[in-house]
């Protein structure tokens, strides 16, 4: 486990009005963390800051989700990992968008018809064995039955 300096509550304070500075009334907590996740990471790698203090800052700065509960060091901790994680279909190469997209062609499965043998007819027509090995219906006639 790796201790943190206990910063006093002045240098909370002063954190606190810095986070302030850069929130907005009303704004979505996720894409703040986002926008701030390195930042706050640099604070505690660099800078000797616990989650701990880092949370009661964001707390006094009244930066928070929708409930008002005040963070914690784990609960901040997290939450910027999650908000830093990559989301699917974000980062893509700007190729893709370049990209014409894929024409849908649809593609008809071959089947072989298999029969007995020359000069013997067949028991079902090739219509039919192509429609029930497709799933679609049962045969409609037998041929070679009486």
């Amino acid at each position: 486990m790796v201790y943190r300096r206990d910063h006093n509550q002045a240098d909370i304070e002063t954190l606190a009005q810095k986070f302030r500075e850069s929130w907005s009334k009303g704004e979505l907590i996720r894409p703040w963390l986002r926008r701030h996740g390195e930042e706050l990471r640099a604070l505690v790698r660099d800078e000797d800051w616990a989650w701990e203090n880092i949370g009661k800052a964001l707390s006094l700065a009244e930066i928070a989700f929708k409930t008002g509960n005040p963070w914690g060091g784990e609960n901040l901790r997290r939450s910027v990992a999650l908000a830093l994680k990559p989301r699917k279909g974000r980062g893509r190469p700007a190729a893709y968008a370049a990209m014409p997209p894929t024409p849908e062609t649809k593609v008809e499965p071959e089947f072989r018809v298999i029969r007995r043998g020359p000069g013997t007819a067949p028991l079902i027509s090739d219509e039919d064995a192509i429609a029930i090995a497709r799933g679609h219906a049962q045969p409609q006639s037998k041929k070679g039955e009486p």
